[in-house]
């Protein structure tokens, strides 16, 4: 064992192990919003940029289909399809033939608020 003597006062050098690299991490920091119905989730993320000034930009939706179990879910990241559903473009609306009427009122009433709001 090691000692160190400091005034005349021997210490013992006890060993502690090894101090843990330093942890480097990314973070990325988001917002969102949900509305929630018997049928649907409809969860929007918008993130944020690593760059300076570090703004907002483009939403994720992650859609989840409770009608039957297990739970289905889906992920839209296309804004532009998300602003045509809102303009009623027909091509857009196809894509969403597998939701009823009810989830797609739910989906374009939760777009109409996420462009009321700026993120589309």
């Amino acid at each position: 064992m090691k000692t160190i003597n400091i005034d005349g006062v021997e210490y013992a050098l006890v060993p502690v192990g090894k101090l843990e690299p330093e942890v480097q991490l990314n973070i990325t920091r988001f917002k969102g919003m949900a509305t929630e119905s018997d049928k649907y989730v409809f969860e929007a993320t918008k993130i944020q940029r690593t760059e300076w000034p570090p703004e907002y930009y483009g939403i994720d939706i992650e859609f989840t289909d409770k009608r039957s179990k297990p739970w289905k879910t889906d992920h839209w990241d296309n804004n532009s399809w998300m602003n045509e559903v809102l303009d009623n473009n027909p091509e857009s609306l196809k894509l969403l033939d597998h939701i009823c009427p009810q989830g797609i009122a739910e989906f374009k009433a939760f777009l109409k608020v996420l462009k009321e709001e700026g993120w589309l």
